[in-house]
């Protein structure tokens, strides 16, 4: 297929204007539950005219092969994602890097012709996929041929999912399942699969073993702890409820510990939920996660120094990437983006004043679910400030 993106010039894109890509490339469908939804989120593969993968920059973002076009649909105020990705990467964390798109695709069954709003799909953000590589998840580049002790131990990027959804993956006693995301399935070797499984097991007997909190042969010999609160505390702070348990990436680079993230599927975040607590304010969402789940916070704060590191960093954090008025600031700039094209979106996909999905507030307009959003974030954050003072994580 022929493919082009348009960058927006003071503030406005347009297709008479010089494309920031044209070229090639292919469009597949992507996600779980969400793939039988109206508004379809979609794979993009950068290629040449041969359909050969080749790597270019879009709009600005590094040059890859892979991209994701993500649709936001139950998420009214179409923030949510990008706002969890941006909060990570101001932690200091990798998160795919974003931008705003109003897609227009052409189809077959949508007719030929000249590009028209008959084409229309509505407001998307063009996203990093995740994958190994330097402007992405930066870790060691693992080959077949890496078996001995100084490479096989990185890296890698597995994903805890939905078990149903196939694929090649493996479990341990108390968890998973778990997806070789890097290196593919096709590529890994078995000894590289029986390795990480076994970081797997030996991370999680050190975690459940009697001397749990010893530093040098318990958990932290084999997490790494600064790691794994910045992204307890983004779930904790957004109530996501798929965090921890679907599309949960970590990685394991050459030589160094378990790190949960990259941060990935934010739409059920940020009190867009109507199950586990999901739009209160109130409430630990660690305490719904199920044993075969990343629920490893309920043994970690049985440490009493893990519970001082914990606190100790949300503190750190609220100074200012979490402070409430920096994210109120973040919501506004990105809801200024989308002023013009959510009209667009919400003419496409008129659900505005309707329960989608799983739904807790139904604002009325597109202000309101903003200002709803904005009111949430601030209500998070002073519950957890009064649980962390109180010493109850």
């Amino acid at each position: 297929m022929r493919a082009a993106f348009y960058d927006s010039k003071q503030g406005r894109a347009s297709v008479s204007a010089k494309p920031d890509y044209d070229g090639f490339g292919t469009i597949n469908l992507r996600g779980h539950s969400t793939k039988d939804w109206p508004k379809q989120s979609y794979t993009f593969h950068v290629t040449d005219e041969r359909r050969q993968q080749i790597k270019a920059p879009l709009l600005g973002l590094p040059a890859e092969e892979d991209w994701v076009l993500y649709a936001p649909f139950e998420d009214k105020s179409l923030i949510r994602d990008v706002l969890a990705y941006e909060l990570a990467r101001r932690m200091g964390q990798y998160a795919p890097r974003t931008r705003y798109v109003e897609l227009f695709l052409k189809t077959r069954s949508r007719g030929d012709g000249k590009l028209s709003m008959r084409h229309y799909m509505g407001v998307y953000v063009l996203m990093e996929k995740i994958k190994r590589g330097k402007e992405r998840v930066n870790i060691a580049k693992l080959n077949p041929e890496d078996s001995d002790k100084s490479k096989i131990s990185g890296g890698y990027i597995v994903k805890r999912d939905h078990s149903e959804g196939g694929g090649s993956h493996f479990r341990t006693e108390r968890g998973g399942p778990f997806f070789y995301v890097y290196p593919k399935p096709r590529e890994i070797t078995q000894a590289q699969r029986a390795w990480i499984k076994r970081y797997f097991e030996a991370f999680e007997d050190a975690l459940y073993g009697e001397d749990f909190a010893d530093p040098r042969t318990g958990y932290a010999a084999y997490l790494d702890v600064d790691g794994f609160l910045d992204s307890h505390w983004l779930i904790e702070l957004s109530k996501n409820v798929d965090g921890f348990r679907y599309s949960a990436y970590l990685t394991k680079d050459r030589g160094k510990k378990l790190k949960p993230g990259p941060a990935w599927d934010w739409n059920r975040a940020w009190g867009n939920a109507n199950y586990y607590g999901g739009g209160s304010t109130k409430g630990w969402y660690w305490t719904v996660l199920r044993r075969n789940e990343i629920s490893w916070h309920q043994r970690l704060r049985q440490d009493p120094a893990y519970v001082q590191r914990a606190a100790a960093r949300w503190r750190e954090l609220r100074k200012n990437v979490l402070d409430s008025k920096n994210i109120a600031a973040l919501i506004d700039e990105l809801a200024a983006q989308l002023e013009e094209p959510q009209k667009r979106n919400f003419q496409r996909w008129p659900i505005l004043g309707e329960q989608v999905a799983s739904n807790y507030y139904v604002g009325q307009s597109y202000r309101e679910e903003v200002d709803w959003l904005k009111q949430w974030v601030e209500g998070r954050v002073r519950w957890i400030d009064g649980q962390v003072e109180a010493g109850k994580l």
